[in-house]
């Protein structure tokens, strides 16, 4: 297994990211031992994150989960997460990158089905 020591600034990177996928993502994953790879150096993290401690580079180099996610916070990607405004995205990408700011409120959109306002009468 690859080791990769990170910086205590690029391990608050790892966490925030994570934080902010909790809470804005579906689905479960399995984030529960995260600080002892964080800690053991660990290349690859729990679930699928890669790190990479080169300067220059993000902190996160895949997510084999989310890439979509990681690519709308550590490339700029709009495009990656359709369901967050031009304002959230920023806002956590200052958030996730600087440690600035706070997460803002997950707002959950479902689509309004078609039809709902309708009363049954049979």
């Amino acid at each position: 297994m690859l080791q990769t020591a990170l910086t205590d600034s690029q391990k608050n990177v790892v966490r925030r990211y994570v934080e902010v996928w909790r809470r804005w993502r579906s689905g479960i994953r399995g984030f529960a031992d995260l600080e002892r790879d964080l800690e053991n150096g660990s290349e690859t993290l729990v679930d699928g994150i890669r790190v990479d401690n080169r300067p220059g580079f993000a902190v996160i180099a895949a997510d084999a989960r989310d890439q979509r996610f990681r690519a709308a916070m550590f490339e700029d990607d709009d495009a990656g997460v359709e369901d967050m405004t031009t304002e959230e995205l920023e806002q956590l990408r200052r958030y996730i990158l600087d440690g600035t700011g706070v997460v803002p409120v997950r707002k959950w959109r479902r689509p309004k089905q078609i039809g709902a306002s309708v009363p049954n009468h049979f």
